[in-house]
């Protein structure tokens, strides 16, 4: 009940505010750790790896602000704004009838596939190094290059990644002739089962999976 509101009142803790809830979390810290009731505060912290209470509302107030209520925070905070932040999709993505057939999906490795000329094989792949993170795709066609996409993200996970380049592989798999059949190379179980799943709560693939053509797959 003490966080309750907290992103209206603890966004710009005063220092009288920081001493209150400090007095209040001390003997809660005393408790866990067993120590002397001489030793300070900031000891009991740094033992117990327990930051203060008003760091932790003050985290817990911006993240509110900037993520469920959608609200701007300083430019000496972060530059990040609430458009910037991926917001999980709720509800069915698709009706189940739409969803992809077993024979679509495969956790097996596709390498058997690749040397097939019938087959259209699409390679994704998502990154981070300290350059930043990116998404990518190639396509290879009679094992012949045949188009590639890349991308540079800001902020992002590499699973956010992996799934942009799932994303834009599909697109790109959907515009193609029925009469070619594509293989989409994913190297990320996880992004596997959230392109596929019915109540996928990632905004990419809440209709991704009817782009797919019938005789799409993905593995």
């Amino acid at each position: 009940m003490l966080a309750h509101g907290s992103s209206a009142w603890c966004l710009n803790p005063t220092f009288k505010m920081k001493r209150k809830l400090s007095s209040i979390q001390r003997p809660f810290l005393l408790h866990i750790s067993g120590a002397y009731r001489t030793t300070p505060t900031a000891e009991l912290q740094t033992i117990l790896g327990i930051p203060p209470l008003h760091m932790q509302l003050q985290f817990e107030a911006r993240f509110t602000s900037i993520y469920r209520l959608r609200i701007s925070l300083p430019p000496n905070i972060t530059d990040i704004q609430p458009q910037d932040l991926e917001m999980k999709a709720t509800g069915w993505s698709i009706h189940p009838s739409d969803l992809l057939e077993p024979k679509q999906i495969s956790l097996e490795d596709g390498e058997a596939n690749i040397a097939r000329k019938d087959i259209i094989n699409i390679f994704t792949d998502g990154s981070k190094t300290e350059h930043g993170v990116g998404a990518a795709f190639c396509v290879f066609t009679n094992d012949i290059w045949a188009y590639q996409w890349s991308a540079k993200l800001n902020d992002n996970t590499v699973f956010q990644a992996e799934l942009t380049a799932l994303h834009e592989a599909v697109i790109y798999a959907s515009h193609m002739p029925n009469h070619n059949t594509s293989k989409i190379h994913i190297d990320n179980r996880a992004s596997i089962m959230a392109s596929s799943h019915s109540k996928s709560t990632n905004e990419n693939f809440q209709n991704p999976p009817n782009k797919f053509q019938n005789n799409s797959l993905v593995g």
